[in-house]
């Protein structure tokens, strides 16, 4: 086919390809609906959080009134003398005195519908709940199918001008936020068109973190040396064009207990 030809082709196809992928996509992304009222659901983890008597039960307290898949970040008063602190789980983070920033931005980073509640006398709670809705099928089909017509868009273009680096990697960050929200057999899918376009996953657990390659969105403590400063373990992969990291990876760090 002769180079101007190839070029319109092309440009026809990252026209369509393009205007396909992102009107699927803002389809797709489009928030989910909870299954209960957070701000109520978040009332009630704080009421039942200061029920207990023994502070280190709060956190199993406060799970067991949460919905299915739902987190939660309960915030006490220090005591006299009492230094600020972080215990719980995965699930409920216990925090004595100061909110801790990483704790709030790990509960958010995982999604869902957030509701807080506050007390006067400095108890505060904040709950995710996953949103119920999934993602409209169809939608997520024409994102493929936009995906696809890029790569085609990619193998007119002749070799020597290649499609410019900026359009993949919008494409890349579209479907990793995408992937989580699809049913397992479209994020397949997706997973593997990103592998065919030789687009890496990252999941660097147990590597020493780097803040220019990684998102560092929470710590947890430990009295191993050795693990210090390194991936316990990623919230959400990261992916790689080569060695050029488009997406980094969400993860959370050890830190020296």
């Amino acid at each position: 086919m002769p180079r101007t030809r190839r070029i319109t082709v092309a440009s026809a196809l990252v026209v369509v390809g393009a205007l396909g992928t992102f009107s699927a996509l803002g389809a797709v992304l489009s928030p989910g609906a909870p299954s209960v009222d957070t701000r109520a659901v978040a009332a009630h983890a704080l009421e039942t959080a200061r029920q207990v008597s023994d502070p280190a039960a709060i956190d199993e307290a406060v799970a067991r009134v949460l919905p299915a898949g739902g987190r939660a970040v309960v915030v006490r008063p220090a005591r006299a003398n009492e230094p600020s602190s972080r215990t719980g789980t995965a699930q409920v983070a216990v925090l004595v005195g100061e909110v801790d920033q990483a704790a709030v931005a790990l509960l958010v980073s995982t999604g869902g519908v957030v509701g807080s509640h506050a007390t006067p006398d400095g108890w505060w709670t904040s709950i995710a709940v996953p949103a119920t809705v999934p993602p409209p099928v169809g939608a997520a089909l024409g994102l493929l199918v936009g995906a696809l017509l890029l790569g085609a868009a990619a193998t007119e273009v002749p070799r020597r001008r290649p499609v410019p680096a900026p359009s993949q990697d919008v494409l890349v960050r579209g479907l990793s936020d995408l992937m989580p929200k699809l049913p397992g057999g479209l994020a397949k899918q997706a997973e593997n068109l990103l592998a065919a376009a030789g687009i890496r996953l990252l999941v660097p657990d147990g590597s020493p973190v780097d803040p220019d390659a990684h998102h560092v969105v929470g710590t947890e403590p430990t009295a191993d040396e050795d693990l210090v400063d390194t991936v316990a373990r990623t919230v959400r992969p990261g992916y790689a064009d080569g060695d050029r990291v488009v997406v980094h990876p969400s993860v959370v760090m050890y830190v020296r207990d």
